[in-house]
């Protein structure tokens, strides 16, 4: 918080409306009392930005725009007849606005100077504010639901629950839900969890968050020691194929659709690239795993759940270890505001 900084009252009702919210998406996204928690430090700032409609801080404080999404709120809560189509779309946007940054401070902040750490560069603002959008419209109706009928909303809630929904990030949610459905598909879980752990990973490891869900189900006969190097080859076509993502959203002459088919197309391939390189490392220790010795083969059994490789129990006792090599080597500050709809996309006037 700065000399300029704006703070809104901890008493005030909009206070209590962005606790709620930061709280429900808290128990949604962290799964309960022993998972992740929520970095809000308690701070609510007003937005100063004309363009933002808010914003998270690595400090842990929310900042939020009181024209487009405080005050339909509060106007909202006193109205005394039913909302017109358009005043419900706004509502819809201004309690997305809050539930996408509360996502935000459900991401811990990593240390940059950690192993294997990553930037927070163009690819990864990318699938960050994507992976946030989709979870917030996954979970946006449920919010709703709980937070409005508490704080006085519950009038209006059936109106907002029929509005449509606007993806603030064309050019990034569809290619992080396909990057879900696709990590999903390839370590056996479902969309929605792979969404959860991804959304509460620190933010300079997510990248070997996201691969190790894929190692661990398709790579049972890699040595743990081969991890890192197989991490990065994993890890190369994904943040190649989102790094060009940044210059779609921002280019103005593309209109929504037009920006989300090019997400749709980098996710792809960057789910190729991922599928090229894994088949590679998969083919690579298939080809090593009957040249190990009894003993590890069954050691490597154990300790990955797996059988041991055939014809592996049947090799001489006290022939020596052949050594494994790893796989050929392939080739901070405030997180981005949610920002109000574009030339090409619904306005919120």
């Amino acid at each position: 918080m700065t000399d300029d900084d704006v703070e809104i009252s901890p008493s005030s009702w909009e206070y209590r409306l962005v606790a709620a919210v930061v709280h429900a998406v808290e128990r949604r996204a962290g799964g309960g009392v022993d998972g992740p928690r929520t970095r809000w430090n308690r701070e609510l700032l007003a937005e100063t930005d004309p363009d933002d409609l808010g914003g998270a801080s690595v400090d842990g404080s929310l900042s939020v725009s009181v024209v487009h999404v405080l005050e339909p709120l509060r106007e909202a809560r006193d109205l005394d007849r039913p909302l017109t189509a358009g005043e419900a779309w706004k509502l819809r946007q201004a309690i997305a606005t809050l539930i996408h940054e509360a996502a935000h401070l459900m991401t811990p902040v990593g240390d940059r100077t950690a192993p294997e750490a990553y930037p927070l560069d163009d690819a990864a603002t990318a699938y960050d504010e994507g992976l946030v959008e989709h979870w917030t419209h996954r979970n946006l109706d449920s919010v709703i639901t709980e937070v409005f009928a508490d704080a006085g909303l519950d009038g209006a809630a059936a109106a907002v629950l029929s509005q449509p929904g606007y993806d603030a990030y064309p050019a990034y949610t569809p290619a992080a839900r396909h990057l879900s459905d696709a990590l999903a598909e390839r370590s056996g879980l479902t969309s929605t969890q792979v969404t959860q752990k991804l959304l509460c990973a620190d933010d300079r490891q997510r990248w070997n968050v996201a691969v190790d869900l894929v190692i661990d189900k398709q790579l049972p006969l890699m040595p743990e020691a081969h991890r890192a190097q197989v991490r990065r080859q994993l890890v190369a076509p994904l943040r190649e194929s989102l790094s060009g993502l940044g210059a779609v959203e921002d280019d103005e002459s593309l209109d929504y659709e037009q920006q989300s088919d090019e997400a749709v197309k980098a996710a792809q391939s960057a789910i190729a690239g991922l599928d090229r390189e894994l088949e590679s490392i998969q083919r690579k220790y298939q080809i090593e795993a009957p040249q190990l010795s009894p003993d590890l083969a069954r050691l490597r059994a154990v300790t990955s759940g797996q059988a041991p490789p055939a014809g592996a129990t049947d090799q001489r006792a006290g022939v020596t270890d052949r050594a494994t090599t790893g796989p050929h080597s392939g080739s901070s500050g405030q997180q981005g505001p949610r920002r109000q709809p574009g030339p090409h996309r619904h306005g919120l006037g």
